[in-house]
């Protein structure tokens, strides 16, 4: 057999092709980790001595060990390159390990945790676990506690722990899901098992991330008044995995003085709230915080603005029922009735639990339980914060009301930078739903020391989740409220061309309105402590602001033009430049534009203060 003769050129290209296939050549190895469940000596280890004792000849990188960047967790994978392959195994190779990981102390250098994830659970898998934890650590193990949060496959988790001077551990047994975790002596074992490397260095993450967070687990009372913002940031930590933003949660101001909880923060996420042993899935969750402890907690368990209308009375009788019984027995204590109507902004009806350390109370509106329902939501509260719980509701004699001539007092002048700008007034995060316009009026009410909440605004004010609701219809809403709280609505401002429809009270309102000079009214408004409705249009991704100055997008501002309210708080008396904030939570509590851009944009302008 002969072979033809091949040219300089293509010698060369055969030689190349050879020597790629020769690089790629696929490597199948095997690695015993039992040295690491030895707990008399895995805690001495440190980085260095796991890389002399995991090593392979012939490889110029490590095909055991792959770092992160700060070298404190070292993680074994089973693909730790793309021609190489390795069979994790533990227990003398009798159970086989999908992934390991170990993390160790900054300071000490030393160990401090080890984790497996197991690869085919099965029943005598679990026993050979129990087993072994058991003789290392010399001590039997006890029921342990269900994850705080995680991964929406890990929820029905159920896990034991063990805990001795040798060391802590605890073993998860879900559905198709085994890990062991161990942790150094001293070290919380409830916290041990969360440790596994879900999503390797370079594995595609899935294109929707599922999570669960457990908000009565993580917000325990009374344990929950002492907890700090720092003390939530840890606790919502998902360890093994890196991610940019919470997909639990996020601050609604950059102080970090309220935090929402929300099923969808992210286009991409999709996080399920749960309550009282799962049986209640919440819309959304708000913490805040007063002298640096949490000081009150909301769960939105039911809306129209997030369900939409298709919640029916079986479905509210079913979490309204839930939510009483969980409440009685964690408390301790019988619920008395409450009805609001008269000074509130809608009638509604609710139950208070009173506890020495805690109050509960779950309010809903009165056409609920027929299946017309608006809102269900509870509010917790420490014992000594009654007053301000009350009033919140409407039940108390809403005193608090500001009086026009005490609002001066909020406002700061800075004579350096000519900024005058009113402080003080509260965030609220409208979050994916179009409610900008309930929002706003939220933050405005609750700076004038009127309690609502935005969903109950929503339903006065015809607001939809998706459009928002219109200038017009949102002034005429607000004067159906102004004599229940001694308050003035007035509008200030809209340019030629747009109009108020019937909810006008005159021509001479709107003729005097199209004449308003926008920088004069801004400054008489501000100069008494009184911040501005403020509706303008936004185009596709437009946010509204000079280049550089905005940080997130609004969530309304995609596709044609759309409407969208925000608060002006303040100008500056050098520039002429408007402050303002938006309802889109932190980032967005102050912000600058210049006067044309503002004047541009604008659609309307609303007052609304106390008439004393």
């Amino acid at each position: 057999m002969s072979f033809p003769r091949l040219g300089f050129g293509a010698a060369l290209i055969a030689l190349v092709a050879s020597m790629s296939q020769a690089q790629e050549k696929q490597h199948q190895l095997k690695l015993d980790l039992d040295p690491l469940l030895d707990a008399a000596k895995v805690w001495s280890l440190t980085p260095e001595a796991l890389e002399s004792q995991f090593k392979a000849e012939g490889f110029s990188d490590n095909p055991f060990i792959r770092w992160n960047p700060a070298r404190t967790v070292a993680s074994f994978l089973k693909s730790p390159f793309s021609n190489v392959s390795v069979d994790l195994s533990i227990l003398a190779g009798k159970v086989a390990v999908t992934e390991a990981a170990l993390t160790f102390d900054k300071t000490s250098g030393k160990t401090q945790r080890a984790a497996f994830e197991i690869a085919s659970p099965n029943t005598e898998t679990v026993a050979m676990l129990r087993s072994a934890v058991t003789t290392m650590l010399g001590t039997e193990p006890k029921a342990g506690p269900r994850p705080v949060l995680g991964w929406k496959a890990d929820v029905g988790v159920k896990s034991e722990v063990w805990s001795s001077a040798k060391g802590t551990a605890i073993l998860q047994v879900g559905q198709g899901l085994l890990r062991l975790a161990l942790g150094a002596p001293g070290m919380d074992g409830s916290t041990a098992g969360l440790s596994v490397v879900h999503h390797s260095a370079g594995e595609e993450r899935p294109k929707e991330l599922k999570f669960f967070v457990r908000l009565d687990g993580l917000f325990t009372a009374p344990t929950v008044w002492g907890m700090t913002p720092d003390d939530v940031e840890k606790a919502t930590k998902l360890p093994g995995v890196s991610l940019t933003s919470s997909p639990f949660f996020k601050w609604n101001t950059a102080i970090k003085d309220s935090a929402r909880f929300s099923h969808k923060l992210f286009s991409n996420t999709e996080t399920d709230l749960l309550l009282f042993d799962d049986a209640v899935n919440a819309e959304e969750a708000n913490i805040e915080f007063k002298d640096g402890r949490a000081a009150k907690i909301i769960y939105t368990l039911l809306t129209r603005g997030n369900s939409g209308d298709g919640i029916t009375a079986a479905q509210f009788d079913a979490v309204f029922k839930a939510t009483g019984r969980a409440l009685g027995t964690t408390l301790g204590v019988r619920p008395t009735r409450t009805t609001v109507a008269g000074m509130s902004l809608t009638k509604t009806e609710g139950w208070l639990w009173t506890t020495p350390h805690t109050l509960a109370l779950m309010e809903f509106n009165v056409d609920a339980p027929k299946g017309k329902v608006e809102f269900l939501r509870l509010t917790l509260t420490p014992a000594k914060a009654r007053a301000e719980l009350l009033n919140l509701a409407g039940l108390g004699n809403n005193a608090t009301t500001r009086a026009r001539s005490s609002l001066v007092n909020s406002l700061k002048r800075d004579a350096s930078t000519g900024d005058v700008e009113i402080a003080g007034v509260p965030m609220r995060d409208q979050g994916q739903k179009g409610y900008c316009v309930a929002a706003s009026c939220e933050r405005l009410f609750r700076y004038l020391g009127v309690p609502c909440d935005m969903d109950e605004l929503a339903q006065l004010v015809s607001a939809d989740a998706e459009r928002g609701a219109s200038p017009s219809v949102m002034y005429s809403s607000l004067n159906k409220i102004d004599q229940r709280y001694n308050m003035r609505v007035k509008l200030l401002k809209i340019p030629p061309g747009y109009g108020l429809g019937s909810a006008l009270k005159s021509q001479s309102e709107l003729e005097r309105a199209q004449r308003a000079e926008l920088p004069k009214l801004i400054r008489e408004s501000i100069d008494q402590g009184l911040p501005l409705l403020w509706c303008v249009m936004l185009a596709p991704g437009e946010s509204g602001v000079s280049p550089g100055a905005e940080t997130k997008p609004s969530q309304e501002s995609r596709g044609p033009r759309v409407g969208h309210m925000r608060l002006i708080t303040g100008y500056n008396s050098k520039t002429g430049g408007v402050i303002y904030t938006d309802s889109w939570g932190a980032g967005h509590e102050r912000k600058v534009m210049p006067l044309s851009e503002a004047e541009e944009m604008t659609t309307a302008v609303f007052s609304m203060a106390p008439s004393r």
